[in-house]
């Protein structure tokens, strides 16, 4: 077992760059990495179809979009390798997404303790840590700009909220339970649950009437607000992969749960739904879209194909590629995409390095993107 101090990691910059139409080694990848279905032959593959299925076509775009790109470690200063199993590691990522509140980047840690960084200037936040830390915590969320966090002790336990510089008790509204958040307005809070190939589930909790609404979606990733209709992003990475979009008008016209069925801890709840009170404006297979986020008033993808992770806009089956990111494989399997103000924040996982936890995060203004991960670099 390597030692403690050869895993942590000092904050740094690993690389800070501007890409705009340096797409030669996305190309590259495409022609000499055609492994798949709808793959082209190498000779054939050009700028205007990289990629090529019945039911889409890749290029890259004519408008692409110039995007400052810093990519970051933050080190866990709570890190241990005192573990009897190596697969123990996933300890050492957050406990629950991490958040933005007040422009920090709040984290929350296993051993119950938060780390605090500003995202200004991306430094520790120690004064703010050493408040939030008067207790101990095992999940938190930020919903209507406060933060919340449920209490780690068996004894004292419970829902606590941060108000004037201090926790106070709480009562917890139906779904703060400890899974993530991944829209709230005065009207809803909407969370998911997903089991991958077996099935996923989003809820809609009516804040007034408090009763819950579902539909199957497998497995949402992005809901965002337009026109008063909710429109959810979804993915899969069985198999080929698959993305799709809903769009719901009422939430209230889909199918209500009862008290049973919201007890079922995996996400296939949905697949009993029998209302098509929604829109599918998106269904694609062969593809992975794990966000979706606005840059210049562009609705945005993030993309995964032909291991490649790219940002992308849609215009019916032709996807353009309007910058490359980092050129290379960043995979996350169940992210979630939230939006604070003028920053978009994605909470990135990946099983293989830690289960379902936080292992980075992607934080979007205006056009620059940081990639921070937590303890090591985790490109591939």
């Amino acid at each position: 077992m390597m030692k403690k101090h050869l895993y942590i990691l000092l904050t740094l910059v690993i690389c800070s760059q501007s890409q705009a139409q340096n797409f030669e080694k996305l190309i590259e990848n495409f022609r000499y990495n055609s492994s798949g279905l709808g793959m082209k032959p190498q000779d054939s593959v050009t700028e205007s179809s990289l990629y090529k299925s019945k039911e889409f076509n890749v290029s890259i775009s004519d408008n692409p979009i110039e995007i400052k790109i810093d990519t970051l470690v933050f080190e866990n200063p709570y890190y241990t390798d005192d573990f009897d199993d190596w697969d123990d590691n996933y300890i050492n990522y957050p406990k629950s997404q991490s958040v933005i509140y007040e422009s920090n980047l709040i984290s929350l840690f296993g051993n119950g303790k938060f780390v605090c960084h500003s995202i200004e200037t991306y430094e520790r936040n120690k004064t703010l840590e050493k408040k939030l830390n008067t207790k101990k915590f095992k999940y938190h969320w930020l919903i209507d700009g406060q933060l919340y966090a449920s209490n780690k002790s068996f004894i004292f336990g419970g829902l606590f909220v941060w108000s004037t510089g201090k926790w106070k008790n709480t009562r917890a509204e139906k779904p703060l339970k400890e899974i993530p958040i991944l829209f709230a307005d005065n009207n809803f809070i909407v969370y998911r649950k997903c089991s991958g190939e077996f099935g996923g589930t989003i809820y809609f909790y009516d804040r007034k009437s408090k009763d819950t609404y579902y539909t199957e979606l497998t497995c949402s990733n992005t809901v965002t607000k337009k026109n008063g209709q909710y429109q959810i992003l979804a993915h899969l990475g069985h198999m080929m992969g698959t993305s799709e979009i809903k769009v719901i008008a009422d939430p209230r016209k889909l199918d209500k749960a009862n008290s049973s069925q919201l007890k079922i801890e995996r996400g296939n709840l949905g697949y009993k739904g029998i209302s098509e009170e929604f829109n599918k404006t998106l269904d694609l297979f062969g593809i992975q879209l794990f966000s979706t986020f606005e840059i210049n008033n562009r609705t945005l993808f993030l993309t995964y194909l032909n291991e490649s992770t790219f940002l992308a806009e849609i215009d019916g089956k032709e996807i353009q590629i309007v910058n490359p990111l980092f050129n290379n494989d960043k995979y996350t399997h169940d992210p979630i995409t939230k939006t604070y103000g003028k920053y978009t924040l994605i909470s990135m996982d990946h099983y293989g390095t830690a289960l379902d936890r936080e292992v980075s995060v992607m934080i979007i203004k205006n056009n620059e993107v940081t990639l921070i991960d937590w303890n090591e670099n985790h490109s591939r």
